[in-house]
């Protein structure tokens, strides 16, 4: 199955740094708690592949309310026979997204806070607190260009339309077997996913797909 997913942000979450503590002084009081940073996550860890499936239905969200770690995912997927526009507020980066009949499209939520997306005339209230770790994804195909990408089956690889038109892409052969496609607008940046290994062409580029 492949699955794809829009881009909230270019911006990753911010790199974790390691910080080593200073001794102290024998005598002095205890120590003030400290926060530590969250460890960055490789974009095939597990937990930067998994994500929340809510459903699309035609005059509501199910379920109508999940809370996420900044970086985690959403995935939606359109269950009324028409394709339905994404919105948020305030503004997640949705952009023009557009969730097609049938299609599963991931969101991913770097920024932390409460966020109502809105589709087929229902809302989806969104809690982003904590962290998960997970940056943007490193691996980038721009459609049109010719080049070749190596990642992990499950992992997220990101897709950007820069041709000046509105571009659907597919992937042979058919990772999922149901003919999946993306749709994306000019200047528009989602995630893709394929689940199996193999070796893919997907618009003009060639992307192979790695076991565990």
């Amino acid at each position: 199955m492949i699955c794809c997913a829009v881009v909230l942000s270019l911006t990753a979450c911010a790199p974790a740094t390691t910080t080593v503590a200073a001794k102290r002084p024998a005598g002095a009081g205890p120590a003030e708690a400290t926060s530590e940073p969250v460890a960055r996550r490789d974009g095939a860890d597990p937990v930067c592949t998994k994500a929340t499936k809510v459903k699309i239905g035609a005059d509501a969200f199910s379920p109508a309310k999940v809370t996420i770690q900044r970086g985690g995912f959403l995935a939606l997927v359109n269950t009324t026979g028409v394709a339905q526009p994404l919105e948020s507020a305030p503004d997640a980066g949705l952009g023009t997204s557009v969730v097609d009949r049938q299609e599963r499209q991931v969101v991913q939520f770097p920024k932390a806070g409460t966020f109502r997306v809105t589709s087929a005339g229902a809302t989806l209230r969104v809690t982003v607190a904590g962290e998960s770790g997970c940056g943007a994804p490193k691996p980038r195909l721009t459609i049109g260009r010719t080049t070749e990408l190596t990642v992990a089956a499950t992992e997220n690889f990101a897709v950007i339309n820069e041709t000046g038109t509105t571009q659907k892409v597919t992937c042979t052969p058919d990772p999922g077997s149901n003919r999946d496609n993306t749709r994306l607008a000019d200047g528009e940046t989602q995630l893709l996913a394929i689940d199996e290994p193999g070796r893919y062409k997907c618009a003009r580029a060639t992307v192979t797909v790695t076991g565990d």
